[in-house]
């Protein structure tokens, strides 16, 4: 494999870890909202409270923050639309 092989072997490891840790935030965070009907105050205490257990990591941390900012008095998260959009690039002509 090489050195510069091996190199990219281990970021990609460690991005395939991370990608999947964020998925489980994200899969978290909809059932503690849309199932059990938390509000961001109380979600982002769950995070915090994990964030000082064996769960300790930077996504944590920084997911109960997000959850706790506002901004002009609204949670940043209530701000933002749930959609995503696509400007056709990649898009085959015919």
């Amino acid at each position: 494999m090489g050195k510069g092989g091996s190199g990219h072997y281990v970021k990609m490891v460690h991005n395939g870890i991370e990608y999947g840790d964020m998925q489980l935030i994200s899969e978290i965070y909809y059932i503690l909202r849309e199932g059990l009907a938390f509000n961001n105050e109380e979600m982002a205490q769950i995070f915090f409270e994990w964030n000082h257990t064996e769960l300790n990591s930077y996504l944590i941390e920084i997911t109960a923050k997000i959850l706790n900012y506002r901004e002009d008095d609204f949670y940043l998260l209530d701000l933002i639309l749930d959609k995503a959009g696509q400007k056709g690039t990649g898009k085959k002509d015919g």
